[in-house]
């Protein structure tokens, strides 16, 4: 009987261990996906285009549907140096950190992170 009553114990503290190994997978891929919106926008619109507003506003709508949270939280900003530069820095919530906050008495507001990314991007005329 006193085993039972161990693992019963034991057992919330190890499903932890895989929530998170499990959360962290998934904001993996995620921030690849991420990665990979932020590259293309980089490369074609910026690059190509100017970095229009249509083109930021897709990446926006991308960002916030691979993080599954609103279009008004994704911050963008470029910034034309001169001809030949474009500096870029987007914001954006990438969601809960740690898998069983509550159980460790963190709030939701505290679990909660944000990705700075930024660069540069070098025309080659």
């Amino acid at each position: 009987m006193k085993q039972f009553i161990v693992l019963a114990a034991i057992m919330p503290i190890l499903l932890i261990f895989t929530a998170q190994f499990t959360l962290s997978g998934v904001r993996g891929l995620r921030l690849n996906a991420a990665e990979d919106a932020i590259r293309a926008f980089c490369i074609e619109a910026t690059y190509y285009n100017g970095g229009g507003s249509s083109e930021m506003e897709a990446l926006r709508h991308k960002l916030a549907q691979i993080f599954r949270t609103d279009t008004s939280e994704v911050i963008i900003e470029l910034t034309q140096i001169d001809s030949a530069h474009i500096e870029w820095t987007i914001s954006f919530p990438t969601g809960e950190i740690m898998a069983g906050a509550r159980f460790m008495g963190l709030s939701a507001a505290e679990n909660q992170g944000r990705l700075l990314i930024s660069g540069s991007i070098v025309k080659i005329f």
